[in-house]
């Protein structure tokens, strides 16, 4: 459907539809290639730091493809995977055409999936919305993000424009450009030490 709303003769419309067929094959297992080689390194970092610092509370920071192999997350991502080109196609003004990009689907939604407690339902819902954000963020970030590709060579493949989903459609992508244009330097260091100290306070002072 994609391939004849673009106007692609029907061979294009065909080799869409395998690459389309194998990028929802290949993800799941992508995804449990990176669990395999996370996990160990994850379990591992535990156990040090258990034996280092018995009795104390450590979070470990880690890869989110430690949480994108739940199923709760492979589910949901696979099904925002046509969602997300059907909202491109309908969506009012955007302008991105994700395709490459869709393979970052679960890293984008895994941490819903925890915050809904595993409820894929409630995780496509939240999702769609966040890809729906996502587009239109891209589409903004075009032109910066082609602009930047250009400066460092990068071979655009004949595309007057690129765009990237996972790093360019998150909305810190448009809340830090959209500082750094409006808002004076003095004001942003302000603003980043109000936020460390409120991360002090609610992670040492409040629980102690």
């Amino acid at each position: 459907i994609m391939g004849l709303l673009a106007g692609y003769e029907v061979k294009e419309v065909l080799q869409l539809g395998v690459k389309m067929s194998a990028v929802m094959v290949l993800m799941p297992r992508m995804v449990s290639l990176l669990m395999e080689g996370l996990t160990p390194i994850s379990e591992a970092a535990n156990n040090f730091v258990q034996r280092r610092f018995p009795g104390r509370e450590v979070n470990i920071g880690m890869d989110s493809a430690l949480s994108v192999g739940h199923p709760a997350v492979l589910s949901s991502s696979l099904l925002l995977v046509p969602i997300t080109i059907l909202l491109a196609v309908i969506l009012p003004g955007n302008q991105t055409l994700p395709f490459g990009d869709l393979a970052t689907i679960p890293f984008v939604v895994c941490l819903m999936a925890a915050v809904f407690r595993g409820n894929i339902v409630r995780t496509v819902v939240g999702g769609t919305i966040y890809m729906a954000s996502i587009l239109y963020v891209t589409s903004w970030a075009a032109p910066l993000v082609t602009k930047a590709a250009q400066s460092a060579n990068f071979d655009l493949g004949g595309n007057t424009s690129v765009t990237a989903m996972a790093e360019g459609g998150l909305w810190p992508t448009w809340l830090f450009i959209f500082a750094g244009n409006h808002m004076p330097w003095v004001i942003l260091t302000l603003v980043l030490l109000a936020s460390l100290a409120g991360l002090y306070y609610v992670n040492k002072v409040r629980k102690s």
